[in-house]
């Protein structure tokens, strides 16, 4: 939803005026405090719009070639600042899933994926799970060097990385840039923003800029930069990591700590201390344009050769669709503990029904009884199904937006492989209430066929259900979110099943909620299957009649498969606008 912007609102200036080159071989590093821009520029850069809402200039080339007239996401790799990578998968299935999915249909992906193997020097955990919450796995490093891996499969002209050594410790931080290093000695341009690196860290870079209020203090070779702002009279001290003093410099918390150690200026308000942090700002950024080591990407491009868009043969749909839908099962297989969970909640809960209610007789009072026990059997069928799924996509969302990102593969194929390496829990934990609730409450046993439809109709709810709890879980990017709201938006439609109140004194305004609420429909299934042909001794009592159900048994399961077709689809369409929003 869009919010108008109040009269006396003022513009706010996120990126001024940059400009800059780097080459190929070269390992960029951008540095600065919290807000100055960095990760604004950074997703320019990597052609990712942080907001709709801003207004931009400029342009980007690659070897003097606008980026818009070729298919730049072939030829960059971006790596962001959270490790998003499924925790179930080794570090070798995550690179050969990314290179089955992004390489030539004619490439040798097995000995592409080594080469990325040995040159991050991943030899050592290649068979080791990524590991999270449920699983053991690889260390905070090779977990980032992974997500590097999976970037590079392309071999990449351009590197773009985001913060590459957030929560990593000094020794493994260094290692990681070691490897960025490495990348920029083969050929390929990296650019990194960093916070504040070690001095160690800070003499592998080749070029440096230095940013501020969203303006570039310095852009030109790391080594030069002690001795330029040494000539502007910052002079930085012997023994003193530059990559401190230059964040001690850029910083305001670090300039208001100056003025009170000086004692003088303890009485200057906030906006006093922003106006000279503001000046000194303007003044070093003035002071590099006017300086000749000042960049000037127009004199840069005539070195390299003329860039050649890349026409990249891919698999198709059908491909991607079975490579997702072997990772999702693969996925569920080995973190079996929500498995496991699932199961022993379908069956304690089928044990609880049984104990409640016992075994069925038929009389007068069984009618009280057996109508309890099916919409106890259809509330769990339905919160049980949407609780085993809500949560699935928000915990891949990241995964999913990443690789929608990096343009690994389809929306669409992703969606109906999810869907679908679920049939298996679809069938066995709703078979597995039916078979422990039926025979424990010896419920009707006319035919065989009724155990047959009893069993289908709770898999039929499960699976439509499965639909609604996708539908909220994409919708809804936070997972506590969700888990709240999800009450709110299906135990109202209790009130509509029929069992609480006659569907005949349902106020007409209600009505329309009456035809969308699946505990209306399943229970009404439940009851045609249960009563029909039922032998009770209770004279002058038709259980059925006293519900005044509306639909028949046909209809109540169409219209299950109705409203199950309905979440699908648009939990379907959500998806396709996150992966919109993703690239």
């Amino acid at each position: 939803m869009c919010k108008k912007l109040p009269e006396d609102a003022e513009e706010k200036v996120i990126l001024d005026s940059l400009s800059g080159t780097v080459k190929p071989g070269e390992f960029l590093s951008i540095i600065g405090a919290s807000g100055a821009g960095k990760t604004t520029l950074l997703n320019y850069l990597v052609g990712k719009d942080p907001s709709k809402n801003l207004k931009k200039s400029g342009d980007i080339t690659i070897n003097g070639i606008d980026r818009n007239k070729i298919n730049y996401s072939h030829y960059i790799g971006y790596v962001q600042q959270d490790d998003i990578l499924l925790q179930s998968m080794s570090v070798k299935e995550c690179l050969m899933f990314s290179a089955r999915m992004k390489l030539p249909k004619d490439a040798n992906k097995e000995e592409r994926v080594q080469e990325v193997i040995d040159s991050l020097k991943l030899n050592k955990c290649a068979d080791t799970k990524i590991g999270g919450p449920l699983i053991k796995g690889i260390s905070g490093g090779e977990r980032k060097r992974t997500s590097i891996g999976v970037e590079l499969i392309t071999n990449p002209n351009l590197v773009f990385l985001d913060e590459p050594t957030t929560g990593l410790d000094s020794f493994t931080a260094t290692n990681v840039m070691e490897v960025l290093k490495d990348l920029a000695l083969s050929g390929r341009t990296v650019v990194s923003t960093i916070h504040q690196p070690n001095s160690e860290i800070f003499d592998l870079f080749d070029q440096l800029m230095l940013m501020a209020n969203g303006k570039i203090l310095y852009h030109n070779d790391a080594k030069l930069s002690v001795r330029y702002f040494k000539s502007l009279g910052y002079e930085c001290p012997s023994l003193t990591n530059p990559a401190d003093f230059f964040m001690n410099m850029m910083s305001i918390e670090a300039y208001q700590e100056e003025d009170d150690e000086d004692e003088v200026v303890l009485q200057k308000t906030r906006s006093k201390i922003q106006e000279d942090y503001s000046e000194k700002i303007n003044f070093l950024a003035n002071k590099y344009n006017e300086s000749e080591l000042r960049c000037d990407p127009d004199q840069v491009h005539p070195e390299v050769g003329e860039l050649k868009d890349q026409k990249v043969n891919r698999i198709g749909i059908v491909m991607q669709f079975f490579l997702l839908f072997w990772r999702s099962f693969l996925n569920i297989l080995r973190v079996p503990v929500s498995s496991y969970v699932r199961g022993i909640a379908y069956s304690m809960l089928a044990i609880v029904c049984v104990i409640i209610f016992g075994q069925m007789e038929h009389d007068c009072a069984s009618i009280q009884n057996r109508s309890g026990a099916l919409f106890f059997v259809s509330l769990n069928m339905i919160m049980n199904a949407v609780q085993g799924v809500i949560l699935t996509f928000p915990d891949e969302r990241s995964v999913f937006q990443r690789e929608q990102g990096s343009d690994t593969y389809k929306a669409t194929p992703y969606f109906f492989a999810k869907v679908l390496s679920d049939i298996p829990s679809f069938i066995v934990f709703p078979g597995l209430f039916s078979i422990i609730t039926y025979f424990g409450l010896q419920l009707n046993d006319d035919s065989a066929g009724k155990f047959f439809v009893y069993t289908s109709i709770n898999i039929l709810i499960s699976v439509a259900t499965t639909g609604n709890g996708m539908l909220i879980g994409s919708a809804i990017s936070d997972k506590q979110l969700a888990v709240a709201l999800t009450p709110v938006f299906i135990i109202p439609f209790m009130l509509f099943s029929g069992f609480f109140v006659n569907q005949d004194n349902i106020p007409v305004f209600l009505k329309p909620l009456e035809y969308i609420s699946m505990f209306k429909y399943g229970y009404q299934a439940h009851m045609h299957n249960e009563f029909n042909n039922l032998s009770i001794n209770c004279s002058g009592r038709d259980a059925l009649a006293e519900f005044d159900f509306q639909e028949n048994l046909t209809e109540s399961l169409l219209a299950i498969g109705g409203l199950g077709l309905a979440y699908y689809t648009m939990a379907y369409f959500i998806i396709l606008l996150v992966a919109k929003k993703a690239k």
